[in-house]
C-alpha cells in the first residue's frame, strides 16, 4: 500500500514490522498535465513486487520513471538501480560524488548520471512546471556523501537515513507519533558516527525556507507536523557514534571501529575480496597476524594503530582492479575521516572524477 504525504509525493513502505524501508515518489506537474517523476531510493529485489504495481497506477510504469534520486550508498536502496536504469532508458541518476564513486560498480552508465555537487547552489529547476527541489548534504550521516532532497512545492524533506528510525510505535500507518523517538535515538547511536556530524545537519534543515511540514526518511516513520521541530530539537541534543565509547585507549578503540565500518562495507559490496582479506589476516598465528578477528570483525588490534591500519592499506595496494582498489582506498579513508583518525592514505582523483561527469546533457529536462 502507499500514501500520499504531500502534493504529488508518495511513499510506498515495505513489510518489515521492526525496520522499514520507504522508498518515495514525487511527480513535478506541469500546467499541460505532463510530469517529471522522480525516484527515491528505489529499494531491493524485495520490493519489486510492490514497487512495479504502485509505479503503474501512480505514473503509468516503470518506463516513465525520469530521475532516480540516491541519497547514500547502501545496498538496501540501491539494488534496483541498474534494472530501473534498463527498463526506464530516459532516466537519469542524480546522487552525491561519493556515493557515485559506489554505485558505479553495479555497471551503471556514466553519461547517465549528474552529480548533487554540479548544480548552481545546489537547486534543481524544471522548465515547464517552474517547480525547483534543494540538494542538501548530510554529511557523516552516517556517509560522507549522504544527501537529502527538499521539494519546496510539498514543503516535504527526504533525509535518506538522517531521522530513520528502527520501529518502536504499535499500531497501523506510517507516520510518527512521540513513541518513534525511541526508535529513531537507537539507530542514530548505532550507526551515526559523531554529534558533531548530526548537529552540523539539524542546522542545515533548521535554515530550509519554508521550514519543512514533513521529513521523510528512508527507515521508519514519516515525521510530520509538531514532530518535525520536536524530534530534531532532540536529535541536536542526542550523544551518537564515537560520543558513546569510554574505554581505557580510545585511540585504538577508534581505529576498531574504523576498521569494522570498513569490513561492514566491503562484506555487503564486495563479498568475495572481503572474504579474501579475511581469510589472508587469518592465516598466520597469534604471533603474526595484526588482529583478534570474531565472527569476521575486528575485536581488538595486536600491533599499533599504524601498522595495522598499513597491513589493510597493503591487502588493497595488492588488488590488481585498479577501479577496485581506489574504491576500497576510498571506503577506508571515509571511515577513518569519520572518526578525525589522522592516517595517510593515498588520495583519490575526485577532481578527475567530477570532470567525468559533468559533460551530462540535461537540458531537455532542467534549466
Amino acid at each position: 500500500m502507499y500514501y500520499e504525504i504531500g502534493k504529488n509525493f508518495y511513499v510506498l513502505r515495505s513489510k518489515e514490522e521492526d525496520f522499514h524501508r520507504n522508498i518515495y515518489l514525487k511527480k513535478i506537474v506541469a500546467e499541460d498535465g505532463s510530469s517529471i517523476n522522480i525516484l527515491f531510493d528505489p529499494g531491493t529485489k524485495l520490493d519489486m513486487p510492490e514497487l512495479l504495481p504502485f509505479l503503474s497506477e501512480t505514473i503509468g510504469g516503470i518506463k516513465n520513471v525520469h530521475i532516480i534520486f540516491l541519497s547514500h550508498q547502501d545496498p538496501d536502496l540501491t539494488a534496483n538501480t541498474s534494472v530501473i536504469m534498463q527498463s526506464a532508458p530516459r532516466s537519469f541518476l542524480i546522487t552525491s560524488l561519493d556515493t557515485w564513486r559506489l554505485v558505479k560498480m553495479y555497471g551503471l552508465p556514466s553519461h547517465r548520471v549528474k552529480t548533487t555537487e554540479s548544480f548552481n547552489s545546489s537547486i534543481l529547476k524544471f522548465k515547464k512546471s517552474g517547480l525547483q527541489v534543494k540538494f542538501v548534504p548530510a554529511r557523516y550521516c552516517h556517509f560522507r556523501g549522504a544527501m537529502m532532497l527538499y521539494d519546496y512545492e510539498s514543503k516535504v524533506l527526504f533525509t535518506g537515513d538522517f531521522m530513520g528510525g528502527i520501529n518502536t510505535r504499535k499500531g497501523e500507518g506510517i507516520y510518527a507519533t512521540n513513541d518513534s523517538w525511541e526508535g529513531i535515538k537507537l539507530f542514530h547511536q548505532l550507526y551515526m558516527p559523531a554529534s558533531k556530524a548530526v548537529k552540523t545537519t539539524v542546522e542545515r534543515i533548521s535554515m530550509l525556507n519554508p521550514f519543512p511540514e514533513v521529513i521523510a526518511p528512508q527507515h521508519g516513520d514519516v515525521i510530520k507536523g509538531d514532530l518535525v521541530a520536536d524530534f530534531l530539537t532532540k536529535m541536536n541534543d542526542l550523544e551518537v557514534g564515537i560520543d558513546l565509547i569510554e574505554e581505557d585507549n580510545p585511540d585504538a578503540e577508534l581505529v576498531v571501529v574504523a576498521i569494522n565500518n570498513f569490513f561492514e562495507l566491503m562484506e555487503v559490496n564486495f563479498g568475495n575480496v572481503f572474504t579474501e582479506m579475511i581469510q589472508f589476516f587469518q592465516k598466520g598465528n597469534d604471533f603474526t597476524t595484526p588482529f583478534e578477528i570474531v565472527n569476521n570483525r575486528v575485536k581488538k588490534l595486536r600491533v599499533s594503530q599504524d601498522l595495522a591500519l598499513l597491513q589493510i592499506v597493503n591487502f588493497i595496494n595488492s588488488i590488481k582492479d585498479n577501479d577496485l582498489k581506489t574504491s576500497l582506498l576510498g571506503i577506508l579513508m571515509d571511515n577513518l575521516e569519520q572518526l578525525d583518525i589522522k592516517f595517510s592514505l593515498p588520495e583519490l582523483d575526485t577532481e578527475k572524477l567530477k570532470k567525468s561527469h559533468d559533460s551530462i546533457e540535461f537540458d531537455d529536462m532542467v534549466m
